[in-house]
């Protein structure tokens, strides 16, 4: 039993990591933690689990280490073992230091901090590079140190890059899905850039390859075009590789010839142990119209949801963007940028260059007037302000809840009611698809959403009441 001391100590260290940290980073990833050891040369935490211990020694090294040394009064060995709550046995584990891991620092300190510019990685067949359909380069800048972290994205990020580095998986088939402009191509390519990086390869020379839905059927049918040579080669191309990270699977629906292909490939991927990272703009079985045996291979995967980010995630991202390209905007210019009425990463990066383009061609500074001027006839402004957050408040106020009974499982008929009313407000005025609205509203799956969505659609047909009460949402979030 650690002296009481230790014990007063580091819950002193705890409050420092709450302060440097959102709520909710806390929530997830600190306030589990248990300290087996505390001492003048090191502290010994126990963690959950080898997922835990790996975010955190990647994304909070820092804020740990700052921590521990401003209470005790100097560094020390920082250790990370597995065995706290619900973890495993950390007897088998142990030895992992913070001192091992690369740091990425969490948003709000990676947002301030200029990234070096990196060379585009073209395609390539030999060890260091990435495979593409076509041999066409990667985006620029599509890689991890560049992906801004909030908490509509940390866990898919987090689970991208051990897919891509851990020598160990404990997953092989990563399947991520989010509507438009909500980072999957950037987090797709970043995971093949970072598994082709010489130092973590493992086995050293492992294929790597990026590959997008429409450029698979297109290289698919041509080879199959070409004849039984042809189509050979393109499976032989395809089947040797150990880490596939296969972008906008929806646009494989309705392609029959091309999903059963996919599926013997997946056959061919198992049996060698290729890791496999999926993306989609919505997930298997909601629109997608997969062939069932293809729905089948993918039921296995590990799931996850890359959502709208929220207001803050926009300022940080707008943040980070202005900075690489060398800008430094004002904070009323920010704030003015992530209040616009989208969830979508790349209209916020247009008005972002929208702003800063206006201002060097007039020979102006950016300023929040010169922003609104190079807005004005931006279809961004002439939009109801819906944001996901800005309904959800309205709803909860109009309805007299909160949001922790939106996302309660209590279910009595004036709760449910306000919360298939946000079900449908949010359908109706943004792009989230039904599983991103579902985990707004508490991790409820996209059947849930779409029951309620239709329910209140067939009531507000005949009940004037509940068409009253979604008009009167409707006004206040025109206002």
């Amino acid at each position: 039993m650690l002296p009481a001391k230790a014990v007063t100590l580091w819950q002193a260290v705890l409050e420092k990591i709450e302060q440097k940290t959102t709520p909710q980073q806390f929530a997830t990833w600190f306030r589990n933690l248990e300290v087996a050891e505390l001492d003048e040369q090191r502290v010994v935490l126990r963690v959950p689990s080898k997922f835990h211990r790996d975010w955190i020694v990647t994304y909070y090294r820092e804020v740990v280490e700052e921590s521990v040394a401003a209470v005790l009064g100097g560094a020390r060995e920082l250790h990370l073992e597995i065995g706290g709550r619900d973890g495993a046995d950390a007897a088998s584990h142990r030895g992992a230091t913070a001192a091992t891991a690369t740091p990425v620092p969490p948003v709000a300190v990676r947002a301030a901090k200029a990234e070096p510019a990196r060379p585009t990685l073209v395609a390539s067949h030999k060890f260091g590079g990435v495979r593409t359909c076509g041999d066409l380069p990667l985006t620029e800048g599509f890689d991890l140190a560049r992906f801004v972290l909030g908490p509509n994205n940390q866990l898919a990020a987090a689970a991208a890059r051990s897919l891509a580095t851990a020598p160990i998986a404990d997953f092989t088939t990563l399947f991520v899905v989010g509507s438009t402009g909500t980072g999957k191509t950037h987090l797709l390519q970043a995971a093949a850039r970072l598994a082709a990086e010489p130092g973590n390869a493992k086995p050293a020379g492992r294929q790597v390859a990026y590959v997008r839905g429409e450029n698979f059927v297109n290289e698919f049918v041509t080879s199959c075009a070409q004849g039984a040579d042809a189509a050979s080669r393109f499976r032989d191309r395809w089947r040797s590789l150990d880490l596939v990270c296969f972008d906008d699977l929806q646009l494989l629906s309705g392609k029959i010839g091309t999903q059963a292909e996919l599926v013997h490939t997946l056959n061919a991927w198992s049996d060698r142990g290729t890791r496999l990272l999926f993306a989609a703009s919505c997930a298997p079985g909601e629109t997608l119209n997969l062939d069932p045996a293809l729905q089948a291979r993918l039921s296995g995967a590990y799931r996850l949801a890359l959502r709208a980010p929220d207001r803050d995630a926009r300022r940080a991202l707008l943040v980070s963007k202005s900075t690489l390209r060398g800008e430094a905007l004002p904070a009323d210019v920010l704030d003015f940028l992530a209040d616009l009425p989208t969830t979508n990463v790349r209209e916020l990066e247009g008005a972002l260059t929208s702003v800063l383009a206006g201002a060097k061609l007039t020979g102006t500074t950016v300023s929040l007037r010169t922003a609104r001027t190079a807005l004005q006839d931006d279809a961004l402004l002439q939009r109801p302000a819906s944001s996901p957050d800005r309904i959800l408040k309205a709803v909860c106020q109009h309805f007299e809840v909160t949001m922790a009974d939106m996302s309660s499982p209590r279910r009595p008929q004036a709760l449910s009611f306000a919360r298939q009313s946000a079900m449908y407000l949010l359908r109706e005025r943004t792009e989230l698809s039904l599983s991103e609205i579902g985990g707004l509203l508490g991790g409820r799956d996209h059947t849930t959403i779409l029951h309620g969505i239709r329910k209140i659609d067939a009531i507000a047909r005949s009940d004037s009441r509940v068409r009253d009460h979604l008009n009167r949402l409707r006004g206040q979030l025109e206002r």
